[in-house]
């Protein structure tokens, strides 16, 4: 194993990966946008907080701030190629309204296809190096029960996994407990 100091940014930050990417939907006015976020987090139960952390570079931020809500939702692996197009364009120069979305109970725009997904209301922004950190309170939760456990988890191998710089992936479909 080999080690170095560091001293600025890291040549690769995917060491904690795979994440399960949260696609966040926000609409301003007429404009829908989305944006997959991999450092995304529950933050708490009761009261119930999620978090997603998004550049400033990034379209979705803007939209973010001024519209005070947004979706967070979570995708099987078989909707990457849809979620790695999300990631890969900007909402500035292509309209992401258009992939098939329905408007949940606040008015958010959430993409379809999801097993889950959150509305939330936003709470606090809060800055933390290159990203900010998104806390919304969930308003609404929207569950596609079939495709969940008893418990209202993924069903094992369902759920889309992200790798960094493209590479998706998903769980094997056997689960256990140790």
């Amino acid at each position: 194993m080999k080690v170095y100091p560091v001293e600025g940014p890291l040549p690769a930050f995917y060491h904690y990966y795979p994440g399960v990417p949260a696609v966040v939907g926000v609409r301003l006015g007429g404009r829908v946008n989305f944006c997959p976020a991999v450092w995304n987090t529950g933050l708490s139960a009761d009261p119930p907080l999620f978090g997603v952390s998004l550049s400033p570079k990034r379209f979705t931020h803007g939209l973010l701030l001024e519209a005070r809500r947004f979706s967070a939702s979570f995708h099987p692996y078989t909707q990457a190629a849809l979620v790695q197009w999300l990631g890969s364009v900007s909402g500035r120069e292509v309209d992401k309204g258009q992939a098939p979305h329905f408007l949940g109970q606040t008015g958010v725009p959430i993409l379809e296809g999801a097993y889950a997904a959150y509305e939330l209301a936003l709470l606090e922004v809060c800055s933390f190096g290159d990203h900010d950190l998104f806390v919304g309170r969930v308003v609404a939760v929207w569950e596609e029960e079939a495709l969940l456990d008893e418990r209202g988890r993924p069903r094992p191998g369902l759920s889309l996994l992200y790798y960094g710089k493209g590479l998706y992936g998903h769980p094997a479909e056997e689960a256990f407990t140790p």
